[in-house]
């Protein structure tokens, strides 16, 4: 293991929750033209959210992450997000973006599932 990462696990801890949600985010924003917007912020850019907290958010809901929560657990995060992500946001109608870079497979599919006959 990293030295650093044992002696300062709560900074990696939040910086693991942050790279973590924001692949989520980013992957769906790179994808989807259309569909449902999904934010993304934490502690060091929002002064309203509480230390060490990623927040996600999806037609008003939102998911916090904390690094108290999560600290055991981090391998967990990015399929929990992506979970929690993928059954609040509506892709029926949305098309796949093409100007953003390559388009990640699972929003891709889920592009495909929604809007069946489309190419």
């Amino acid at each position: 293991m990293d030295p650093l990462r044992s002696r300062y696990p709560r900074y990696f801890a939040f910086a693991d929750l942050m790279t973590s949600a924001e692949r989520v985010v980013s992957a769906y924003r790179r994808t989807v033209d259309g569909g449902t917007p999904v934010g993304y912020s934490h502690s060091y850019r929002d002064a309203k959210l509480p230390e060490e907290t990623v927040r996600v958010t999806v037609n008003g809901e939102h998911l916090d992450l904390t690094v108290d929560a999560w600290i055991g657990q981090l391998e967990a995060v990015e399929a929990y997000v992506l979970a929690w992500v993928s059954t609040r946001v509506h892709l029926e109608g949305a098309k796949l973006t093409t100007s953003r870079g390559r388009p990640d497979p699972y929003w891709k599919d889920a592009l495909r599932e929604a809007n069946p006959g489309r190419s």
